[in-house]
């Protein structure tokens, strides 16, 4: 199943008609391996029930399929119908049998009406968010069995995703994202204190680490002036000047295609926590 998903996503990169679904595959698959190196470590193995949270339009699902395999049974939910439209979709051309997708505030779902409990749920930029992360990780324990898993990846502040050249809009353009989340009321510190959030929420921190994704310029600097138009609509009506929005994602765009040699993601701290077995 691992290798046969991998070799969908990546036909469907080269051979798809849909051009934005080959967009999001292509930054799927860049970010594929952050995610299986963690579920690797904690054993996730064929027949798990997995759940992503705030998967988005295809987060880290076909990565997940690839992990549980047939038998397994993998769940996405995201808030944005569109979203779970496009994550419908993307698991309809890679023949993920095995994905559902779910709308709904994972705040207000019943566990049991999702087909919890489940071995192990997953997070990526998605605690970033969140105004209370101690309650949104309670509501997460909710949904996993005693000693089941949470995988959380979520980016810091800094340091900002560097190129080579050097490009300041990157600098810019993560700042932005972090004053854009201030201002609507995630407060400083939220992903750094992570695990102390997790141990006030019932969670035993297991590891902590980070990653950092290095990728082909162009394909990075697709991403984050991708985050920059998705971000458009909330930052101007945050009061963040739609001026200032544009000019950062105008000169990320102009990158592409100039001679730079590397780009990477935002650096993200990495955790594993477990639900105890006892309560």
């Amino acid at each position: 199943m691992a290798e046969a998903v991998t070799e969908r996503v990546s036909r469907y990169i080269l051979d798809g008609t849909d051009q934005d679904l080959r967009r999001l595959l292509s930054i799927a698959e860049l970010s594929a391996e952050m995610a299986r190196t963690p579920f690797r470590m904690l054993g996730v193995q064929h027949g798990w029930n997995v759940i992503e949270c705030g998967c988005g339009p295809i987060g880290g699902l076909a990565a997940m399929a690839e992990m549980v395999g047939p038998s397994g049974r993998v769940v996405g939910v995201d808030f944005n119908q569109a979203a779970v439209q496009r994550a419908r979709a993307v698991a309809s051309a890679l023949e993920l049998g095995n994905v559902e997708v779910v709308a709904g505030d994972l705040h207000e779902l019943d566990p049991a009406a999702l087909g919890g409990p489940f071995d192990l749920a997953y997070t990526r930029c998605f605690l970033m968010h969140q105004a209370d992360a101690v309650g949104t990780l309670r509501h997460i324990a909710d949904l996993l069995r005693p000693g089941g898993w949470l995988v959380a990846q979520e980016p810091l502040p800094s340091p900002t995703p560097r190129s080579h050249p050097h490009l300041d809009a990157l600098t810019g353009y993560w700042e932005l994202i972090y004053e854009l989340l201030h201002r609507a009321g995630v407060p400083a510190g939220a992903v750094e204190d992570l695990p102390r959030s997790a141990r006030e929420a019932g969670f035993e921190v297991a590891a902590i680490s980070g990653s950092v994704r290095i990728g082909d310029p162009e394909l990075v600097f697709e991403i984050h002036t991708g985050t920059l138009t998705a971000a458009r609509e909330r930052g101007t009506q945050l009061g963040i000047a739609a001026e200032r929005i544009d000019d950062l994602g105008r000169e990320i765009q102009a990158a592409k295609g100039s001679g730079y040699e590397w780009a990477t993601s935002p650096f993200f701290l990495d955790l594993a926590l477990r639900k105890p077995t006892v309560a």
